[in-house]
């Protein structure tokens, strides 16, 4: 009798590995569905999805309908509070920013609100040419040679004040200017020379007072702690021996934050004896040199005579 033939098996360890293969396919196949799956859901989130509330300092400003928006309207109020001129300067946040999911049900600004929001609120720090006065911070600019122009324009502002006569020597500033880069507040940030030579020019805000019967200006000056000088230059084009009541006049001091000098020279006809009668007097012309500050008379000094008509005496009457 013929012995049946044998038919071949797979070993026993060759099908389990088979199948232990087969089953980490499976897990392969479910975890990169969960990754596409995960990651589509963070980036319809993200850019479609949750509200999202910013908050300064703890205090949330606005809410807008996702992370991508939030970060468009930071990114837009901070460029437009630094300006396109320090662009290329990375501002300096002073308050702690975060983004918090909020409900779906919550109000939501538009971008332009937020921007807004945003702009009122934000305190910034930007490198930048900042003009000391005296060790004091004024305005700041992007570059140290539109700094100098400013400075530049504010002289020739006092120059060209009145009287209209030649400049003796450059006009100088009295405080001692420094011009260094330093982190600012956005506030202090200039980028036109001619826009922000005024700032230097124009008095600040003044307080004021009511005039009430029996008020001498004296007396007033002497009350907020003016002198009588003082109290008339606080309130150019006011006689301040003639108020009355319900008038309003300036009380504090109203000093520039820069002190431009200025000598001038100017020519004046005048009488060779003050006292005398016009007919006896002689006439000579004299030549002044005149300083001001800020446009101010301070001196004159003499700098030469040139008689036009001799005095007449008793004699050649």
């Amino acid at each position: 009798m013929t012995s049946a033939s044998k038919i071949p098996t797979e070993p026993a360890s060759t099908g389990a590995l088979a199948r232990q293969l087969k089953v980490f396919k499976l897990l392969a196949a479910g975890l990169a569905l969960a990754l596409v799956v995960g990651t589509g859901t963070f980036l319809y989130v993200r850019h479609q999805g949750q509200p999202v509330t910013i908050v300064l300092d703890g205090k949330p400003v606005t809410t807008v309908h996702n992370t991508a928006a939030a970060n468009a309207a930071v990114k837009g109020a901070e460029e437009g509070l630094v300006g396109s001129a320090f662009a290329e300067e990375t501002p300096i946040r002073l308050q702690k920013l975060s983004l918090v999911p909020a409900p779906a049900s919550a109000p939501q600004d538009t971008d332009d609100a937020a921007q807004a929001k945003l702009a009122r609120l934000l305190k910034l720090r930007v490198p930048a040419y900042v003009v000391f006065v005296d060790k004091r911070p004024s305005l700041a600019f992007p570059t140290p040679d539109m700094a100098t122009e400013t400075l530049k324009l504010v002289k020739d502002h006092w120059e060209q004040m009145p009287p209209s006569a030649p400049i003796a020597g450059d006009a100088k500033i009295v405080q001692k200017i420094v011009i260094e880069k330093h982190a600012v507040d956005t506030r202090l940030l200039r980028s036109d020379p001619a826009a922000a030579a005024p700032y230097y020019w124009t008095p600040p805000p003044s307080k004021t007072y009511t005039v009430h019967s029996g008020d001498l200006g004296s007396r007033i000056a002497y009350r907020s702690h003016l002198s009588l000088g003082e109290f008339i230059r606080a309130n150019p084009g006011v006689n301040v021996n003639r108020l009355r009541p319900g008038d309003t006049v300036n009380v504090q001091r109203l000093p520039l934050l820069l002190t431009v000098r200025v000598q001038k020279t100017v020519e004046r006809g005048e009488k060779v004896h003050l006292n005398a009668p016009e007919y006896a007097a002689g006439s000579q012309r004299v030549t002044y040199l005149v300083t001001y500050l800020n446009g101010v008379e301070q001196s004159r000094d003499a700098q030469s005579v040139v008689i036009l008509q001799k005095p007449r005496t008793a004699l050649s009457l």
